[in-house]
């Protein structure tokens, strides 16, 4: 069973991600922020971070450089209303695996993120 955290700071958000992902049979446990993030992921093996792009004190690039200064293997998909072509650049040259446009329709939700943690395990 994959584990999958989840990163939002709305928590009407965090809540419907994680029911979606845990009837498809995934072990997920949610943060509100990017240090929420760093304090659970040395507590277990996780398979991928799903992230919210925009929250309060760091977004999602922040997590992704923090995650690289640690030299940290976990996939990273970033989600967010707000993308733009300046947004979605930095992300994925910070290495996430994905980006997903808030409001996320939950077949896509588990599409991607069944595809992000397959290829992460290739």
């Amino acid at each position: 069973m994959a584990a999958i955290l989840i990163a939002d700071d709305e928590e009407m958000c965090r809540d419907s991600i994680q029911k979606v992902l845990e009837k498809e049979g995934y072990l997920v446990e949610s943060a509100e922020n990017v240090d929420g993030v760093l304090l659970k992921l040395p507590e277990r093996k996780f398979d991928l971070v799903v992230c919210d792009y925009r929250m309060p004190g760091k977004t999602g690039v922040d997590l992704l450089r923090e995650l690289k200064e640690r030299s940290e293997s976990v996939p990273v998909i970033v989600m967010s209303a707000f993308f733009d072509g300046a947004t979605e650049t930095r992300a994925m040259a910070m290495g996430a695996v994905d980006l997903i446009k808030k409001p996320i329709a939950r077949r896509d939700l588990v599409d991607r993120t069944a595809k992000a943690i397959r290829e992460a395990k290739a």
